[in-house]
């Protein structure tokens, strides 16, 4: 009865491989997905400093801990002269504004007018990610101000910023449940097709 036994699970174990590498990659794909963010600029203005008031200021909601693996930009930007296009920034990083990256895409022209721009940057070395709170930050501001402060040095006429943000949801429970469930289902499918076979 025990040698038998073994035969049949020996026999078995090979046959549920496909069922448990397809449960396996069901709750893989329920655990993590990568999706664009695309972020219109136009209208955002470039007033001060960074961190100083009067700048414009988006909270863009990308899910609880959501990490940032790249950003592609498009953008088409005016400075005022004297302001130059290469002093116009964007920060972005959680809420708290304690990890922000800045982009400065006009970075090397330096002259007043208008100009655009377009970019790919791959973040997944520098930890950009959204709190609990889900939200990223996004400020305009300059890198050198050159008006009064309730003046703007440059404005965002238009583009896109998009963010590729990849969350790690953790499957819920119910998903998971049909997923094992179906794994139970075909090995008991399995090993009743066995003993109708013996």
């Amino acid at each position: 009865m025990k040698a038998n036994t073994m035969t049949t699970w020996s026999r078995l174990v090979p046959r549920l491989a496909p069922f448990a590498t397809a449960a396996t990659l069901a709750l893989a794909g329920l655990g993590a997905h990568a999706t664009p963010v695309v972020v219109d600029v136009t209208g955002a203005q470039s007033r001060n400093l960074l961190g100083e008031t009067g700048n414009t200021v988006w909270l863009i909601d990308i899910g609880a801990r959501a990490a940032v693996n790249a950003l592609n930009w498009d953008v088409l930007l005016e400075a005022f002269s004297p302001s130059l296009l290469s002093e116009l920034q964007v920060s972005f990083g959680s809420s708290s504004g304690l990890d922000q990256l800045t982009l400065q895409p006009g970075f090397g022209d330096d002259s007043s007018g208008s100009g655009r721009y377009s970019g790919t940057l791959d973040l997944t070395g520098f930890g950009i990610a959204a709190g609990d709170d889900g939200l990223l930050r996004i400020e305009f501001s300059e890198f050198y101000k050159d008006l009064a402060t309730t003046v703007a040095d440059g404005q965002w006429l238009g583009g896109t910023l998009t963010f590729d943000v990849s969350t790690s949801a953790v499957p819920e429970p119910g998903s998971a449940a049909l997923a094992l469930l179906g794994l139970t289902a075909a090995a008991a499918t399995a090993q009743r097709r066995r003993r109708l076979a013996d």
